[in-house]
């Protein structure tokens, strides 16, 4: 007997949400979270900015995010992502229209962060996890994996598209793209979401679930619908908000400082750019691969895993041979270690529910802001101080092992008479 049998009556939607949201935030992270890099030089000798000043519009942009989450995740969770994401790929197209018209310092910094930040951090990473956490149960695992997946595309496939306009025809030209290309592409798709598949007549993962003992696990999520407040009270959820703020925290010092890293290790700085598109492609199947798995073994299990891993890479770039291969090995791991960032979102959901599922996400970038931001600072300037970034690399690797202990120590909630009292 078949455990999951189809839907009667028609495909099911969620899936064509899933790449909808992909290819959202294949476009925020190639055109903004990568793609924001692009502009540090040439707007730094155009305008004669110190390299401390241009780092102050990228910082703030981190420090709004982390601000604005939480605010974006009540909206979110209040009037369905749907509208948040058509909001934020308006309001970031418009921002990138309007970006070549700034002639200084306070014009880009007003522009970058409050029309193309904000559009941002509204409408695409966070409005695509709560889609997903509202169609999806079962799968929600894989489904968080491929939209993480557009992620890694973007950096592989976008990035180097805005790198080529910004070259050849100046940061004007490539912010002027980027606008014309969210609001003819992300806008409209935003409008073919659904908030919920009760809204167009379809079940959760498009199943009627005949299983008994997968019932009872679909109930228990159901029971788990926390409200924010109750979710917030709880020691498991600032749990995993630091593991999560860790595991970004290490990702962003390991791929900010990366080519330094390599120059540091005599390595050409042109092997900087072959290497983050090797992690980006490999990262494309570490991801889906991940959230497949994270619905058959239990998610925390194998990010804590995926952390070791982020570990072993650094130590082995370390204290390993200085050769091409190492270098490509590392990579390899690093995309491992990334391939388990959408298991860690999807946890929150299987935690908590979907009820206030985008106000605790924002609530959890917060924390991440302030570590994100810390953690590559510090790794400079341990570098300025020993001229050398393998106090830095040690400093990470603690970070990793650290944060595999935390998720390891996550324990699933058991319901209570409480909780289902709050439902």
């Amino acid at each position: 007997m078949k455990l999951i049998q189809k839907k009667s009556g028609g495909n099911f939607w969620g899936w064509k949400y899933v790449a909808i949201g992909a290819v959202l935030n294949g476009f925020a992270t190639g055109f903004f979270g990568r793609g924001s890099s692009l502009y540090f030089l040439p707007l730094s000798r155009e305008m004669g900015l110190t390299r401390t000043q241009t780092s102050l519009i990228f910082g703030a942009a981190t420090v709004e995010s982390g601000i604005q989450s939480p605010i974006t995740g009540y909206f979110i969770d209040r009037i369905g992502p749907r509208m948040m994401m058509i909001l934020g790929s308006c309001l970031s197209g418009i921002g990138f229209l309007v970006l070549p018209l700034s002639s200084g310092f306070i014009d880009f910094i007003l522009i970058f962060v409050a029309l193309i930040s904000v559009g941002m951090n509204a409408g695409f990473h966070n409005g695509a996890s709560a889609v997903v956490v509202r169609w999806f149960d079962i799968y929600r695992g894989r489904a968080f994996g491929y939209i993480s997946a557009g992620i890694a595309v973007g950096g592989l496939v976008i990035t180097p598209i805005l790198a080529v306009m910004i070259n050849n025809f100046g940061w004007r030209f490539g912010a002027l793209f980027s606008g014309i290309m969210i609001l003819a592409i992300c806008v409209p798709i935003s409008f073919l979401i659904k908030d919920s598949p009760h809204l167009v007549n379809q079940d959760v993962d498009g199943k009627n679930i005949s299983n008994s003992k997968i019932k009872r696990q679909i109930n228990f999520v159901n029971q788990k619908n926390y409200s924010f407040r109750s979710a917030i009270s709880t020691f498991n959820y600032w749990l995993l908000a630091c593991a999560i703020a860790l595991r970004i925290s290490a990702q962003a010092g390991v791929l900010i400082h990366l080519v330094p890293i390599l120059v540091w290790k005599n390595f050409e700085e042109e092997l900087g750019g072959i290497t983050i598109a090797f992690i980006s492609a490999s990262a494309i199947f570490t991801r889906v691969l991940m959230g497949w798995l994270g619905d058959k073994i239990e998610k925390r299990i194998i990010v804590s895993v995926s952390m070791l891993v982020g570990m072993l890479a650094c130590i082995i770039f370390l204290f390993g041979p200085v050769t091409v291969w190492t270098v490509l090995f590392f990579s390899l791991l690093i995309s491992i270690t990334d391939g388990a960032a959408g298991l860690t979102w999807a946890m929150i959901g299987d935690f908590f529910g979907t009820k206030s599922f985008a106000t605790l996400r924002g609530v959890i970038n917060l924390v991440v802001s302030v570590g994100a931001f810390v953690v590559p600072v510090m790794m400079g300037r341990i570098y300025d101080v020993t001229n050398s970034y393998h106090s830095a690399l040690i400093g990470i690797s603690l970070i990793y092992l650290v944060t595999s202990v935390l998720f390891l120590c996550i324990l699933p909630p058991k319901p209570t008479v409480n909780d289902n009292k709050n439902n």
